[in-house]
């Protein structure tokens, strides 16, 4: 985990940029105050890519702010850090809410709660890329409820995290989630909030390794891999052949400027696969999601 930090210039710029934060929902930022009573904004991120696109979208508005420091900090550190930035999240019926708040916060009997402690796994929920990807498994749960076949369906959880999606997956009705990530550390978190949220084990299954390794022989109904774009690019082929008739591709961690070329990639190879598809997308601040829906 890294830590972003630099001094804000003054307390008018502070209350500004605090304002900023809040309405942007940028939760894993924050103004902070050091020993000699300066204030600084201080960010914390999985890595530098995430971090920089998230700074940039601050410095846009605040274009006097320097460059920040970038140092690395303990699990111990972040797993205290962490938990000052985590909020509740909702879409539809489904809400995201952080354990450490699972007392104080009330939802409809009816809806759909899941409740996450990332510890150092990506995927809180605070996140533009994992949101935008809960968008895209509630559209798959609406499509698949008129039909009546959505318990039958099963999921791919690739770069799973804190298991948040795929987890989400099997709260809205899916049968069965394949959590796939390269650190083990990440599918035992992964591992433990599955369970804290009642999904028992023969509804579960963990694969250890980058795509290659993990996708290999396996088919899916919904595949959900929030990676960075190089590495979707570089497993495409991969990932569409994951995609069985009538599934759902979604893909994330992508930035808008480079949606483009992801999406010419993918495309291309769908239509030399796939009989038919229907292609959308999703935007939430300086990211994008794509969906392929296999006809």
């Amino acid at each position: 985990m890294l830590k972003f930090s630099l001094n804000i210039p003054s307390r008018e710029s502070a209350n500004g940029i605090g304002e900023f934060l809040n309405e942007n929902e940028l939760i894993s930022w924050t103004i902070e105050n050091d020993e000699s009573g300066k204030y600084l904004l201080c960010g914390y991120a999985k890595d530098e890519r995430i971090g920089n696109a998230e700074f940039s979208k601050i410095k846009s508005k605040f274009s006097d702010l320097e460059e920040p420091d970038v140092t690395a900090i303990s699990a111990t550190n972040w797993a205290d850090e962490y938990k000052k930035f985590l909020k509740p999240w909702r879409s539809e019926d489904l809400h995201w809410i952080p354990l450490c708040m699972k007392d104080e916060v009330k939802v409809d009997e009816n809806a759909v709660s899941v409740y996450i402690d990332p510890g150092m796994a990506f995927g809180s929920g605070s996140h533009e890329t994992t949101r935008l990807c809960a968008r895209m498994i509630l559209m798959f749960r609406n499509l698949h409820e008129k039909t009546n076949d959505l318990m039958v369906k099963n999921c791919i959880d690739a770069g799973c995290g804190s298991g948040i999606l795929g987890i989400s997956a099997i709260k809205l009705g899916l049968s069965h989630v394949t959590f796939v990530d390269l650190d083990s550390d990440a599918l035992r978190i992964c591992q433990e909030n599955a369970r804290r949220n009642d999904v028992f084990d023969d509804q579960m299954d963990f694969a250890l390794g980058d795509l290659k390794i993990s996708l290999v022989g396996r088919q899916t109904d919904l595949l959900v891999a929030n990676i960075l774009a190089n590495v979707l690019v570089e497993n495409a082929n991969l990932l569409v052949s994951s995609v069985r008739p009538g599934g759902l591709l979604c893909l994330s961690g992508i930035l808008k400027n480079e949606s483009a070329d992801v999406a010419s990639v993918f495309t291309n190879l769908i239509k030399s696969k796939w009989e038919s598809v229907f292609e959308n997308s999703l935007d939430d601040g300086e990211w994008t999601a794509l969906s392929y829906f296999r006809g």
